[in-house]
This record gives C-alpha cells, sequence and structure tokens, in this order.
C-alpha cells in the first residue's frame, strides 16, 4: 500500500537568527533534523513520499529554510515534496516547486493592533487568493480561535481555498499534559464537517479512540496521514493506525488517495 505522510518538519540550527526561549518546540527539543533523517524514517515506515517544510517560527531565517526546502526536494523529487511556510511571495514558491504552504499562527507571526484584536488573518490576503486559484493547499495550525478563522475568515474571502487543519484541529492544553480534550476536536470537526474543501491530518493525535470518531464525524476521504515527525517517529504513526481495525479502504483513502486527489500526483 502506498503511504505518503503528509507532515513532516525539517529543521536545521544555524536557521535560528535569534533564540529568544519564546518558541517552546524548538527549545524542548533543540531540533535537528535534515533529509538523511527524514529519509531513514521514511524507509523504516514504508513510506513513498513525505510532505516537507519548515517549523513556521518567528526565530527563524524563513526565506533561507524555504529555500532549502525547495532545493532538497528537487534533488530527492521521487521521495520528497515541498511546502514553504506562508509569506508574501507564494508566487515564487510556487515557480520554484512548491507544492503546498503551511501556517501556524501562534508560532510564526502574531500580530495584534492597538485594541489587542489578532490581525494575522489580514497579512497573507493575497497569498490566500493565489493558493484558492492555483489549487495549493494551506497547511493549517491556526490556534484557538481555528474555527472562526476558517469560517469567517479564510473561507469567506477565498471559499474554494483547500485546507488542511492540522492535528484533526485539536488542541495541546498545559492543563491536560500536552493532550487534546476529545470534545474540543469533535466540537470542531463538527463545526467543519460541511466544508468538502477542508481536510484533517491526524499528526499528533495519539488516542485512536479520537482518530476512529473524527472518521466517523468527516468520513474517511477528508483524514490525511500525518506523523508530525520529528516529534513522532512515521513506522509509529503508521502502527497506531493500522492497529484500529479499518478497512483496506478506509486506510487507502487516508494514507494516499486522499493527498493525492489534493496534489493531482
Amino acid at each position: 500500500m502506498k503511504i505518503i505522510d503528509c507532515h513532516c518538519h525539517i529543521h536545521k540550527p544555524e536557521w535560528v537568527e535569534a533564540n529568544d526561549g519564546k518558541d517552546f518546540v524548538i527549545n524542548k527539543y533543540n531540533l535537528s533534523v535534515d533529509e538523511n533523517t527524514i529519509l531513514a524514517n521514511m524507509e523504516e515506515a514504508g513510506i513513498s513520499q513525505t510532505i516537507i517544510f519548515p517549523f513556521a517560527s518567528s526565530i527563524l531565517d524563513l526565506e533561507k529554510a524555504n529555500q532549502y526546502t525547495i532545493d532538497i526536494s528537487k534533488r530527492y523529487s521521487d521521495k520528497l515534496i515541498p511546502f514553504t511556510v506562508i509569506d508574501n511571495k507564494p508566487e515564487y514558491w510556487y515557480e520554484q516547486g512548491c507544492r503546498g504552504f503551511k501556517e501556524h499562527t501562534y508560532g510564526q507571526r502574531i500580530q495584534k493592533d492597538s485594541k489587542g484584536n489578532d490581525i494575522y488573518s489580514q497579512k497573507f490576503k493575497q497569498s490566500y487568493k493565489f493558493l484558492e486559484k492555483n489549487k495549493l493547499p494551506l497547511l493549517l495550525h491556526a490556534g484557538n480561535n481555528r474555527v472562526e478563522r476558517i469560517i469567517d475568515d479564510l473561507l469567506h474571502d477565498t471559499p474554494n481555498l483547500i485546507i488542511i487543519l492540522a492535528h484533526l484541529g485539536a488542541d495541546f492544553p498545559e492543563n491536560n499534559n500536552y493532550m487534546p480534550h476529545e470534545e474540543q476536536v469533535y466540537s470542531t470537526l463538527e463545526k467543519l464537517k460541511d466544508f468538502g474543501n477542508v481536510y484533517f491530518d491526524i499528526s499528533a493525535v495519539t488516542e485512536g479512540v479520537i482518530i476512529k470518531e473524527a472518521i466517523n464525524i468527516v468520513g474517511d476521504k477528508r483524514i490525511l496521514f500525518g506523523a508530525d515527525s520529528p516529534i513522532e517517529s512515521p513506522l509509529k504513526t503508521r502502527l497506531r493506525l493500522q492497529s484500529l481495525g479499518l478497512s483496506e479502504s478506509t486506510l487507502e483513502n487516508i494514507f494516499y488517495n486522499n493527498i493525492n486527489n489534493i496534489l493531482e500526483l
């Protein structure tokens, strides 16, 4: 069975411009994830292709990180599929071979106006229109207001934008030992289930019961396999999914068919 991992980070320590201690993931894991690690993990897990992208962090030189992602994906074009972190020049990255874009609002560039209102969503409106026009997906980790932002902002202005909501839309609150609350995930999925161009990856969701209920809510044609490597190995994520007693056709959709339909590989 062909498998595409839709959620894998690539990171080099030299991309960190000014480590101010505010980036939770990069500081917690002291990460260094190069293409050799990714390719080795793919071979171990039987992964055919992997979507890679830099961590969307304000402390990184994202220009350098994005360019490396593009360049290394050209070198391993049969294995690596490049997404770049969203910015104001999607045309350039698209011409370079980018197949989609990653946005991570709480880790990237949250901005607020003088009244404290979140104006992040205003920053890349032209970029979203470019993505919509060219059928390029936006892989989104949208923060606490994810549902409102997707419905009232992104899909209001760009109704045909393809969105992949990371982690089944889960929060990972500190007061729950950084584990998602089931009801929060189910509520998010229920509110978005009627928007057929919104998909969901399973990355970082380690509870099988949540994954199975997600399939019940939105169907198996809108769920994507993703490991969130290096936070978790793709082998571990793959074995978990295969342990849930899902049908062969459901596994084929999640592992390959759904992302293939989005990217037309």
